[in-house]
């Protein structure tokens, strides 16, 4: 029998932040709000089960991260259809539209985001060999959390709310995701990917440039770091 591991749930506490803020401010966005609490809390209760389950198979960190991260939310969000499609790629900063400016501000940021790796896991030291097949499979899994924290928990929360509470959530709750980083040297990394990611999706309203940002850091340090080191 699997054990149940809540070790993701400090990413909940963040979202008290909207949730006080629609109850006092902005009543019509309690709906949405409601739906993503519900979603993150499933997160953090099926997480485990499922990554540690023979259900996925050798699929199961992949599989795992998809249904939760994204086909999960999105699940709840439709089950209220409140004033908006939530099936709508633009709610979430996916779309043709700013592509362009998104990817622009990626590749600005790229370098300063491997510099930032790069002197974390230096001053780590690289214990592992490059591995191709991680680094590539890694690279297209970062768009689950991306979709997540910066599709939902920024750019459709901006939208429910304002700039400062979405932009605060989005953040503190992809720093408290990690809580095995935390009162690590990794944490600037979190925070440092956090929010260059979260400056491309704000100055692009499109998560593509952020996707990319933070897979090819994936890459960089699955891959690139311990040939380099």
């Amino acid at each position: 029998m699997v054990g149940l591991n809540l070790f993701l749930w400090p990413m909940l506490v963040p979202m008290i932040i909207p949730l006080v803020y629609s109850m006092k401010y902005k009543r019509d966005a309690l709906f949405e709000i409601g739906a993503i609490i519900t979603a993150l809390m499933l997160i953090v209760f099926l997480y485990w089960p499922l990554l540690t389950s023979n259900f996925l198979r050798s699929y199961t960190y992949v599989g795992t991260k998809v249904l939760l991260f994204v086909v999960l939310p999105l699940v709840a969000l439709l089950s209220i259809k409140h004033n908006f499609s939530p099936l709508q790629g633009s709610n979430y900063g996916i779309q043709k539209k700013s592509m362009k400016k998104s990817m622009v501000w990626c590749i600005l940021f790229l370098p300063f985001m491997f510099i930032v790796t790069g002197l974390i896991q230096y001053a780590y030291g690289i214990t592992w060999s490059a591995d191709l097949a991680a680094g590539i499979i890694s690279f297209f899994e970062a768009f689950t959390e991306e979709f997540l924290f910066r599709g939902i928990l920024f750019i459709l929360l901006l939208r429910k709310t304002n700039m400062k509470i979405a932009y605060v959530t989005s953040l503190m709750s992809f720093l408290l995701m990690h809580p095995q980083n935390l009162l690590t040297i990794f944490t600037i990394g979190t925070l440092v990917q956090g929010i260059l990611t979260l400056e491309i999706a704000r100055r692009s309203q499109n998560i593509i440039g952020s996707c990319v940002l933070h897979g090819s850091n994936r890459f960089f340090t699955l891959v690139l770091l311990p040939l380099l080191l």
